[in-house]
């Protein structure tokens, strides 16, 4: 295999597994906060040297808000209080098209 090869196959790598842990962490966002608590709690072990710690440190997830939902996010704007806008039915009007 040839380097250019090589480098094209470990871009293509590095881009499809940035896109998943978007996706993963956009599409399921409770889920990959445990995963990144898991991961920075495995770091955080007393026999691990201390830049494994210190990068545990900074792999700890934020604590959120908490949204009334329970799920944590927060990010959608649909928890809180607020009632949703009635919307009044509108009749739906047929006209005919002009013919030119």
């Amino acid at each position: 295999m040839s380097t250019p090869m090589l480098v094209q196959g470990v871009v293509i790598a590095l881009v499809v597994g940035w896109s998943a842990l978007f996706a993963l962490r956009r599409l399921l966002p409770v889920t990959s906060r445990r995963a990144q608590a898991r991961l920075a709690g495995w770091f955080d072990r007393p026999a691990l040297p201390a830049a494994l710690r210190g990068l545990a440190r900074r792999l700890q997830p934020t604590s959120s808000s908490g949204g009334s939902c329970a799920d944590g996010c927060s990010s959608c704007g649909g928890c809180g209080t607020a009632k949703p806008a009635v919307v009044e039915a509108q009749p739906l009007v047929f006209r005919p098209r002009a013919k030119t």
